[in-house]
């Protein structure tokens, strides 16, 4: 494991991990960072959030958790290991039951079960632990959309 140079390292490493594992589906699915669902104007760099693509895989930082326990950290504060939480939400729209959601829900429960097949003990290359699942909010149904988030945690390494 090669020393730590970006503190979103993981976020790429589990884009690139699914866009891989999803490769085959039909219709392809867009595995998304932030970044991809905002527009940026270079001209003035206004930011408009874009449409949400469908079927994907929205990978999101959710934020970190320190650890008190002293095998998690150095004594000298040089190191420390921290937990990175991500969400992998799954976004899926199906025409048909259009109000209920029923359709689109059905579709994002099989595209959830393949990522979290994809994602459930993988090891990223930066990562000093496997990809771990942990529970998370519940699914949102929303301009026919429906988002079923799966929560996911790995443990990085930072140095001084």
């Amino acid at each position: 494991m090669a020393a730590v140079e970006d503190f979103l390292v993981l976020q790429g490493e589990i884009t690139a991990l699914l866009k891989v594992a999803l490769a085959d589906m039909r219709p392809a699915v867009h595995v998304l960072t932030p970044a991809d669902l905002a527009g940026e104007d270079s001209a003035d760099s206004k930011t408009t959030p874009a449409a949400q693509p469908t079927p994907a895989v929205n990978v999101v930082y959710m934020g970190h958790k320190f650890s008190a326990a002293p095998d998690r950290q150095r004594s000298d504060g040089r190191a420390t290991l921290i937990a990175q939480l991500f969400v992998l939400e799954v976004a899926t729209r199906n025409v048909r039951s259009l109000k209920a959601g029923s359709a689109a829900r059905a579709d994002g429960g099989a595209l959830a079960l393949r990522v979290f097949k994809a994602a459930v003990g993988a090891r990223l290359p930066s990562a000093a632990s496997p990809l771990m699942f942990v529970p998370g909010p519940g699914p949102v149904f929303k301009a026919g959309i429906q988002y079923l988030p799966l929560l996911v945690q790995a443990d990085l390494l930072i140095t001084k």
